[in-house]
């Protein structure tokens, strides 16, 4: 074995979350490696829809309401920090999210998702049907009441972790594509570093961001993350354009614009290992979902389409922070299932306060390993009932 290099920190997975820890030690003045296996930013951050803001989930609460609340600060900071650094934009934009019924039957369930962000200090705003459509023109005629969360948000995602990483990259993080980390060096107590084939990489802290693959690292550290796979489209948009994150109050999928005029319809989820592929049924769900959320769409052009593997957790969340049974110098940052990067930022400052001997700025303790290794009860989140039977 032969030492490449060392550093205070080695991060294994370059997606969108590991490319801002790396962003935010490398400000630091922390010395930084990034590995992938692949491409920096290639796996489920090339797929994300990117709808990112402010939001309660009761099942998910308190860390997804304190960390999508950081995360939508951090995004307008890294906003224009990114453009001096790099002078290109992460395609942040749009006027809220927005979620509406079309249904008598319906309004119960909207009233419902209106007191959950009211009673966490959430602004939103409800609206008719005809309120509704002056404030988004694209909405159908059937819409009868529907409620708007000004602080939605939409970004390009790939943009974001390419902008990010190349930053990281600027300020002194070393990243090494194309490099499959097959294990960790483990000297008394603790972790070392990581094995890349017959190389290694010394650090004092390894911290694990590699998404659906992080339970696969090393034998002896696992974690119930699996790959959740998401088909996806992109559309011509509307010709009155469109400005909000658009759902239903009761029924999956979701429309989101671009800033280049683009509208992103998602999204399958489907439980079938590690393989990614585009079918029909998956193509004609998707399909249906314009067809349905926004008829507007229906005959619009197809622009792309693509699918991505999300890190799938039993109960939706991630898993941040140390783990026991590696003994010192390893942590957590990974299964962030299907809303990564509404909550990714919150996760990056969170282990950069970690490794920098900081208090966590948002409590952890909801995200620990152990809730997987002390055999108790987790909830399964709704999340994993919206695939599509293939």
């Amino acid at each position: 074995m032969s030492v490449l290099s060392a550093h205070d920190v080695v991060i294994i997975g370059g997606g969108a979350c590991g490319c801002t820890i790396a962003y935010l030690l490398a400000k630091q003045g922390v010395s930084v490696a990034l590995v992938d296996k692949g491409e920096i930013g290639r796996e489920a951050s090339w797929a994300s829809a990117g709808m990112v803001g402010p939001c309660a989930c009761q099942d998910r609460d308190p860390w997804f309401l304190a960390a999508t609340r950081l995360s939508w600060r951090m995004y307008h900071e890294l906003n224009d920090e990114l453009f001096d650094v790099t002078q290109r934009r992460i395609g942040l934009g749009g006027e809220g999210e927005l979620v509406y019924v079309d249904g008598e039957d319906d309004l119960a369930d909207l009233d419902k998702k209106v007191r959950v962000q009211r009673d966490a200090g959430l602004e939103v705003i409800v609206m008719d049907g005809d309120e509704a459509r002056e404030r988004e023109p694209a909405l159908p005629d059937r819409a009868i009441k529907a409620a708007c969360n000004p602080a939605g948000r939409f970004l390009d995602a790939r943009a974001y972790t390419a902008i990010i990483g190349a930053a990281a990259n600027q300020l002194g993080a070393v990243v090494y594509e194309g490099k499959p980390v097959t294990g960790l060096v483990r000297g008394r107590d603790r972790v070392m570093g990581v094995r890349i084939g017959t190389d290694e990489l010394h650090a004092q802290t390894v911290i694990n961001s590699s998404g659906a693959w992080a339970g696969g690292i090393d034998p002896a550290l696992t974690h119930p993350v699996e790959p959740m796979h998401g088909q996806i489209m992109s559309v011509q948009g509307p010709p009155c354009g469109l400005r909000h994150n658009v759902s239903q109050a009761t029924r999956w999928g979701y429309c989101t614009p671009r800033a280049d005029g683009r509208v992103v319809v998602g999204a399958t989820h489907e439980l079938w290992g590690f393989v990614k592929r585009i079918t029909p049924a998956g193509v004609e769900y998707i399909g249906e979902v314009a067809r349905r959320v926004l008829p507007c769409l229906a005959n619009q052009t197809i622009i792309d389409i693509w699918s991505g593997l999300r890190p799938q957790t039993p109960d939706a969340l991630p898993t941040v922070g140390p783990d026991p049974r590696a003994g010192d110098g390893y942590l957590w940052a990974a299964g962030h299932a299907s809303s990564g990067m509404t909550q990714m930022p919150a996760t990056a400052a969170v282990l950069c306060d970690l490794v920098t001997h900081q208090t966590p700025r948002i409590d952890i303790s909801q995200l620990a390993i152990e809730r997987y290794l002390n055999n108790e009860p987790v909830h399964e989140h709704q999340v994993f009932h919206r695939f599509v039977q293939i």
